[in-house]
């Protein structure tokens, strides 16, 4: 049976490189975006350029009727899913005077909904499935906040809970649960903050251990390694790829 993958928030970025890193695997890869169809569409012709197998999808992960649409589309295709990647999230950079609630409303549905919505109507497509697997990618600041990103922050606190009680609850349909926290790595999300600024990158990587940023390769290859059949006991984790950041 041929192995199938949906990715959100897969236009590009982590989300992008976990697709790639997939295709190479043999998954069929569902990419989706949200705003821009032309780097979702890069993302995909290079997958097929590579021999890989995908489809693009446009997929706004905190309206019911988007993620409904999308999960009906997968089914006609394949039938079924063996990965849901969970990666789709916004980050405002404003303290809380600062931020509206449309903005915070817009991060936390994006995180928080999404994760709920995605992975409830997934979760026909994925059960008893050999060693399906449920992977949601978290950022740290949602155990050490930093007050520059309330919304983001809180938003990431939740999905660590979600991360915790999806491992609880689907471990019976064979599905497992493991979240995924990367490092500072540079992405889009960085481009109202500074993102061009190759001083505060060189920062960044003086300050971790291993005097360096994370890539989006780095967080791909995490993924691949959780849902490898080898690592089928493995529930409930979060792996923290950012070398050792998180410690100090």
């Amino acid at each position: 049976m041929t192995k199938s993958a949906l990715i959100t928030g897969s236009s590009q970025g982590i989300g992008r490189a976990i697709a790639i890193k997939l295709a190479e695997e043999g998954y069929v890869v569902y990419i989706t975006y949200f705003t821009n169809k032309d780097k979702g569409q890069d993302t995909l012709d290079k997958i097929l350029k590579a021999k890989g197998q995908g489809y693009l999808i446009k997929m706004n992960v905190a309206s019911e009727k988007s993620v409904r649409k999308t999960i009906n589309f997968i089914k006609k295709r394949t039938g079924h899913l063996n990965i849901l990647v969970n990666n789709a999230g916004i980050e405002i950079p404003k303290v809380i005077e600062q931020l509206t609630f449309n903005q915070w409303r817009k991060v936390i549905d994006t995180k928080i909904n999404g994760n709920f919505l995605c992975t409830k109507y997934a979760i026909p497509l994925l059960k008893n499935q050999d060693n399906a697997n449920l992977i949601v990618i978290v950022s740290s600041l949602g155990q050490r906040p930093d007050y520059n990103y309330p919304a983001y922050c809180v938003a990431n606190s939740g999905t660590i809970t979600f991360i915790k009680m999806m491992a609880q609850q689907l471990g019976k349909y064979n599905i497992r649960t493991n979240g995924v926290a990367p490092g500072t790595t540079k992405t889009a999300l960085w481009d109202k903050m500074g993102g061009a600024d190759s001083k505060m990158w060189s920062n960044f990587a003086k300050n971790n251990p291993m005097k360096r940023i994370s890539t989006p390769q780095d967080i791909a290859l995490a993924v691949s390694m959780l849902i490898n059949d080898k690592s089928k006991y493995l529930n409930g984790n979060i792996i923290y790829i950012n070398g050792g950041s998180h410690l100090i």
